[in-house]
């Protein structure tokens, strides 16, 4: 019981100590306070660039799926210019939907100042 009540006692003066922020002086720990700031320090910058390395990971995700529905949308857009065959099948079409418009007979004219 002795021993059980001996690690209660240190451990309530090892949380006391945090709470008031001498833990490290009583470990007599002072002459490390450098190395461990540079280690807090380096931790911070660790989280700090995994942060930024995620952000940049989820906007190069969303702008590779924005890329791929781009191409699928040119994909088909070619299509339907590839079917549309050229002048002749454009006049069949207009014809077929019986619009009076037709091939022009003369070429343009080049009117310059």
């Amino acid at each position: 019981m002795g021993k059980l009540a001996r690690f209660g006692k240190v451990l309530l003066n090892s949380v006391v100590a945090i709470w008031r922020g001498e833990f490290l002086l009583r470990l007599r720990a002072g002459r490390f306070l450098a190395h461990i700031l540079y280690t807090f320090l380096l931790f911070g910058l660790i989280i700090w660039v995994s942060l930024l390395i995620d952000t940049s990971m989820n906007t190069v995700e969303k702008n590779e799926k924005r890329i791929a529905e781009l191409r699928m949308e040119q994909s088909v857009l070619k299509f339907d210019m590839t079917r549309a065959e050229g002048r002749a099948a454009v006049a069949r079409r207009l014809e077929k939907m019986g619009s009076p418009l037709q091939e022009p007979e003369k070429n343009a004219t080049l009117i310059t100042r």
